[in-house]
């Protein structure tokens, strides 16, 4: 099977005479980039929202005494500011396929 590079250069050089040959072959061309996110947590909040709930808590076996649970529902509003930090590294080229060839 033939690869995108050998495609390209038979697509480039059709119909051409057999003196005239353009040969062309694609680089890849990387520069790594380093992102730092960065989060500021500015004030936070918190507020009630709706009505109380009350529930009565197991029936105790002492009369003198009544056990409740409250419940309350509340907001808590936390305030975020994102922001991040780049920096670009060295670009470098792989002409043939050689970084792919350093990975394993």
């Amino acid at each position: 099977m033939k690869d995108a590079y050998e495609m390209y250069a038979e697509a480039a050089c059709a119909g051409q005479d057999d003196k005239d040959k353009n040969v062309r072959h694609y680089l890849e061309i990387s520069v790594p980039v380093e992102v730092r996110p960065e989060v500021k947590v500015g004030r936070i909040e918190a507020y009630p929202c709706g009505e109380p709930v009350v529930m009565c808590d197991e029936c105790k076996k002492k009369p003198e005494t009544c056990r409740l649970v409250i419940a309350q529902k509340i907001c808590v509003k936390v305030p975020l500011k994102y922001s991040f930090r780049t920096e670009a590294g060295e670009s470098f080229t792989d002409c043939c396929g050689c970084m792919e060839d350093n990975k394993s």
